[in-house]
């Protein structure tokens, strides 16, 4: 009798409202722990190294972590980089919203459509295959060098990552919900909306996070090929006047704004796709 009721309110323990939001906490405690330890160790190798100053390591080329914090605390209070950084999260947010709006549309044409995805779908696999960031001469010579062509690059970049999971999301559904939907006599539009494109958010969401990063990239390459704003533009800059704590610093901001963008679309993924279980959660 004694040891039901232990059970059964250890059971209670652990179902109470608070208990998952301590293991959530625990969770995040142990993964800035973790992140944090690697972090430091791979700073403490890299001013060992840059005090050693080799010859495959110079200092002159790879400051030292000692000199790139200060560099980036100062980048941050700086209005001017500030102002340069915020050209080129306007660069990505547009281009994003371009290239993954796009992608989605065609995407989802290509897969309700078997005709269409047959006779295009090699095309899209080839311009996929093709290095798209060789583009970025082709638009600046197209739309100048104004924020249009780092736009359009950043757009290109992000496209396919969510025209090809949208793809396959939307065609590699359950076989047996396919066939339920079929004896329950559902038309195209009913199958799409119940079935094919709740099973596709997840491939959807993966491709979304990763145009996100390829937005960002798209953006920096074309600021690098010929402009005079934007991150990429302070970077090529710096590194001309062989400031290279201040390259490691602007480096350092563009890593944090993409892993923001990362964390905000992983967080409306988690809310979105609320039956979605997380292994990490039940493990």
């Amino acid at each position: 009798m004694d040891d039901s009721m232990s059970g059964a309110s250890t059971l209670g323990m652990d179902s109470l409202p608070g208990s998952g939001s301590d293991s959530r906490l625990r969770r995040i405690v142990s993964q800035v722990l973790l992140t944090g330890s690697v972090v430091v160790g791979i700073c403490l190798i890299w001013e060992f190294l840059s005090w050693l100053d080799p010859s495959f390591w110079p200092e002159i080329v790879l400051s030292k972590p000692t000199e790139i914090i200060p560099a980036f605390f100062e980048a941050i209070t700086t209005p001017f980089v500030l102002w340069h950084f915020w050209v080129t999260f306007q660069e990505t947010a547009i281009g994003f919203v371009v290239g993954a709006g796009g992608g989605f549309l065609l995407g989802t044409y290509v897969a309700l459509v078997p005709t269409f995805r047959k006779a295009f779908y090699p095309v899209i696999i080839l311009f996929q295959s093709t290095p798209r960031v060789a583009l970025a001469p082709v638009f600046i010579a197209w739309f100048a060098f104004g924020i249009t062509s780092k736009i359009a690059l950043a757009a290109t970049i992000c496209f396919f990552p969510v025209l090809i999971n949208t793809i396959t999301g939307l065609t590699v559904i359950d076989e047996n919900a396919g066939l339920l939907m079929k004896s329950l006599r559902a038309t195209r539009w009913q199958t799409f909306r119940h079935l094919r494109l709740p099973s596709s958010v997840p491939t959807v969401f993966a491709g979304l996070k990763a145009a996100l990063t390829f937005a960002l990239i798209g953006a920096i390459v074309g600021e690098l090929t010929a402009t005079n704003e934007g991150a990429g533009h302070l970077i090529e800059t710096a590194a001309f006047q062989f400031r290279s704590d201040d390259v490691f610093a602007y480096l350092l901001m563009l890593a944090l704004i993409g892993l923001a963008m990362f964390l905000i679309a992983a967080r409306l993924e988690r809310k979105l796709l609320f039956w979605h279980v997380d292994l990490e959660e039940v493990t």
